[in-house]
């Protein structure tokens, strides 16, 4: 298998395509088998699809894996998130507005995206600084993607 998946970048793809499938439907087999495809799927899956670029796959993959391996803390981090969700989503749209108002004011043309960060990242976060969900104040990231440095440092200094 992994020959093939060496000679072919498309094997890889539906290699991943296929454990994010089973890790949807990881419900449904036992708990042993669920905490093993979960282990393997952190150890194996969720960093090939980092190194492949595939970023929303690794996440996806990285919080289901999180899920089975730690069913109470993933319980405990999403209800707690679930209560600042929607101040989360409104915050991030008034931010990236403001940052666009901004950025036209100063003739920079510029993609703007905001996203909430996922579950395992502030889950791995909050272990490793030994924090709770309250003191983590980074649960949502922006990307501002200008075409040269020039207008990078102007949208750095415009959007401060």
């Amino acid at each position: 298998m992994f020959l093939a998946m060496g000679k072919d970048i498309r094997v890889i793809l539906i290699k991943l395509a296929d454990r994010l499938h089973n890790m949807r439907t990881l419900s449904y087999l036992p708990r042993n088998r669920q905490i093993a495809n979960a282990k393997e799927t952190m150890d194996l899956y969720a960093p090939l699809a980092n190194r492949l670029g595939i970023y929303s796959l690794k996440w996806e993959l990285e919080d289901l894996g999180f899920r089975y391996l730690y069913p109470e803390e993933y319980r405990e981090l999403v209800a707690g998130i679930e209560k600042k969700r929607e101040e989360r989503l409104e915050f991030i749209d008034k931010i990236m507005e403001e940052i666009r108002e901004a950025l036209k004011k100063e003739d920079i043309k510029a993609e703007i995206t905001g996203r909430a960060k996922h579950l395992y990242s502030i889950y791995r976060k909050m272990k490793r600084d030994n924090i709770t969900l309250d003191q983590v104040y980074d649960l949502f990231a922006l990307r501002i993607i200008v075409n040269s440095v020039k207008d990078c440092y102007a949208a750095l200094r415009s959007s401060a």
